[in-house]
């Protein structure tokens, strides 16, 4: 059954099977001579156009000498999608350190990303140091799957550099005033939030405390707007991520979004303020140091 405008489920399912295809090698009519579909309908599902059932999927990822743990999310996506409820949970996987695949592919389709942050510094503009922190205090982790983990979000920053993507942060003064990692991990991060928020496709905005109960909307979400297909908002929690597609959930948020921007410091002026914590942090630094060189 086709659709107008692909459900997220079935796009991220899609992309998935056209990377596997392109890994080994093959094109579309390659692929459809081994499973025995029609090449347009390996490209329909390619782009999320179509469903696919289960046991078709299976069938597709043995032909295609798939791995068991590269294969076992693919088929749960695929159940996940099928069941339509518009919302759905993604578990974090271990095969993709520290994040989702399901947030990266859709973080690179999006044609407008807004987020709202009110604990810590968004993922996509955190610096090395500061991301490094905040891994490094889940103590299942091992020091190389640490490493992994901080590699991929610094990685996953590259989608700023996308020109046909607008980026709006919306960080509560209370992230910029929790010291993470130290007086010098928080310099660091500041100057990474000044000179991110000068690119000309991201607008970071700071939510003050000065606007009360107002700046305070409960856990971080996120909007992703996309230029042939339905929004989508997600909520990043401590083992899973909610996803909304369903419009009845995702239109609140656009009203929490509407109101955090009549409430919220515009970016020059909240790009000024990161430049002044940056100053202030690093003298925070220095006491620090020399704090402990009159202790020795």
């Amino acid at each position: 059954m086709g659709r107008e405008k692909a459900a997220a489920g079935y796009r991220e399912l899609g992309a998935a099977m056209r990377r596997i295809r392109q890994a080994a090698g093959l094109t579309g009519r390659q692929v459809a001579r081994k499973t025995g579909w029609d090449p347009s309908r390996v490209s329909r599902i390619e782009w999320g156009q179509i469903n696919i059932e289960v046991s078709e999927l299976t069938w597709y990822l043995g032909i295609m000498r798939v791995d068991k743990e590269v294969a076992l999310p693919l088929i749960d996506l695929c159940r996940r999608a099928k069941e339509d409820r518009g919302h759905w949970l993604s578990p974090h996987g271990e095969w993709v350190p520290d994040t989702l695949s399901s947030l990266i592919y859709h973080e690179s389709k999006a044609s407008v990303s807004i987020q709202y942050e009110p604990l810590l510094v968004p993922g996509l503009l955190q610096s090395e140091g500061y991301a490094r922190a905040l891994i490094s205090r889940e103590t299942w982790r091992k020091g190389a799957d640490v490493d992994a983990s901080v590699e991929v979000r610094l990685e996953r920053q590259d989608v700023l550099a996308r020109s046909d993507c607008s980026f709006v942060f919306y960080v509560h003064e209370h992230a910029l005033n929790l010291e993470v990692g130290g007086p010098a991990v928080m310099y660091e991060q500041m100057v990474t939030l000044t000179l991110l928020s000068a690119a000309p496709n991201v607008d970071v905005h700071i939510v003050p405390n000065s606007a009360g109960e107002r700046s305070v909307l409960g856990e971080a979400f996120g909007l992703f707007e996309f230029e042939d297909h339905s929004p989508l908002v997600h909520l990043d929690l401590f083992a899973t991520t909610l996803w909304l597609e369903e419009p009845g959930f995702v239109e609140p948020y656009r009203g929490l979004l509407a109101g955090l921007a009549d409430i919220s410091v515009d970016a020059e002026e909240s790009r000024s303020s990161f430049a002044a914590l940056a100053d202030k942090y690093e003298r925070g630094s220095i006491a620090h140091a020399d704090g402990k060189l009159e202790e020795k």
